[in-house]
């Protein structure tokens, strides 16, 4: 027992200084806590001008198509080449001929009567002339006026009318001598070819499906904000994009009216769009090609272009106070480009747009600014869409 006590001491003392130790160590001052600043992206905004593009898509159809028929009846003798499916051809060109062998007899049997007429009306007026000098020579036994009878007046206007039938009866043949030609009234393309050489047509019969190539035009859909934009009083320009294999072919087109109508199903207005070809163009353009259209709009004074990136949800953006602080704004979208924001209302000349988002935003949270390039504001549009 005694060889114990001595070893508890031990341990009770040096328990004893352990705490001891613990309680008089020093503790560091509390650290003074970081705050951090976040840096966000920037632009210095300033009012601009700029013409509204309206984005659109369509498909090319010709403005003038039928079907081309004969005004006489034969039997088809010869084809031009271009009169096959998929033809051109230009206007004037001679696309069929039927035998005019009955129709070249049909006038010189006209030219026979009109020598006919001619003969009876000479023989005519001789009559009437020699009635009259008869009458005049008689007049010393009569006091009576010779009836037009006597003067042979109404044979004589017989043979002037059958003089002017028989020339109207040799228009008629030598129009339909000339309608033996099938003569293209523009120039356009073959669809479908519907005779064969050796058959016999009837007037009215349809030989073949054209449509003028010479204009071509496009129905654009838009949405009714976007008709606020358009400008329908003067043409406005249209760019219609062709997606080929060996890259994308523009066309310029004019807009040329509203069809007037709104789809009851899409609630879309139709604009429409012409195509004016030129000679050697014709045939690169095709009726059924689809195309995508920039529709040239008003021009806007006075608006802010800004990122569409900087927008929140509930039409607010952050502007970046002279002391660097945040502070929401509430903005009025004119119009809305894929990329970009039309805005009329609730920004300043400039002000110092954020157009860094971050997970936590807040009035009159610090911030730290990266100013980006004003240039960076005027970029090549991309796609419009409609403003919801």
């Amino acid at each position: 027992m005694r060889i114990f006590l001595p070893i508890l001491a031990i341990i009770a003392v040096t328990i004893a200084a352990i705490f001891g130790l613990k309680h008089f160590k020093k503790k560091p001052p509390p650290k003074t806590p970081i705050v951090r600043i976040e840096q966000v992206e920037t632009i210095t905004l300033q009012p601009q001008s700029h013409t509204v593009e309206i984005h659109s898509q369509g498909t090319i159809a010709a403005k003038t198509k039928g079907v081309l028929s004969m005004e006489v009846s034969g039997k088809i003798i010869s084809m031009a080449p271009a009169f096959i499916d998929g033809g051109m051809f230009d206007a004037g060109d001679q696309l069929l001929v039927i035998n005019p062998t009955a129709y070249q007899a049909a006038v010189a049997q006209a030219h026979a009567q009109i020598a006919q007429a001619e003969l009876k009306l000479q023989e005519e007026q001789a009559r009437s002339e020699q009635a009259l000098k008869e009458w005049k020579a008689a007049q010393s036994l009569t006091a009576e006026t010779p009836s037009d009878l006597v003067l042979r007046k109404p044979q004589l206007a017989f043979a002037k009318a059958n003089l002017e039938a028989a020339k109207a009866n040799l228009k008629l043949a030598e129009r339909n001598l000339s309608q033996t030609k099938l003569i293209a009234p523009y120039a356009g393309v073959i669809e479908e070819r519907l005779v064969e050489v050796g058959q016999v047509v009837s007037p009215g019969t349809p030989v073949a499906r054209a449509y003028n190539n010479d204009s071509l035009e496009v129905k654009l859909p838009i949405s009714s904000r976007e008709v606020d934009f358009l400008q329908m009083r003067q043409p406005a320009g249209v760019a219609l994009h062709v997606q080929t294999a060996t890259g994308a072919k523009v066309w310029k087109a004019t807009l040329v009216r509203n069809s007037g109508t709104v789809d009851p199903r899409t609630r879309f207005h139709h604009v429409i769009a012409e195509v004016s070809m030129q000679p050697e163009d014709r045939g690169h353009l095709l009726p059924g090609q689809f195309v995508t259209a920039k529709i040239q709009g008003q021009t806007l004074e006075n608006i802010y272009r800004i990122p569409r990136r900087a927008l929140l949800k509930d039409d607010t953006v952050y502007i970046v106070t002279k002391d660097d602080r945040l502070l929401k704004r509430s903005i009025n979208i004119l119009y809305r480009e894929q990329d970009y924001l039309l805005v009329d209302k609730g920004l300043e000349p400039g002000d110092t747009l954020s157009l860094t988002r971050l997970k936590v935003m807040n009035d009159k949270m610090k911030v730290r600014r990266s100013y980006t390039s004003a240039s960076k504001q005027i970029t090549p549009k991309s796609q419009t869409q409609r403003t919801k």
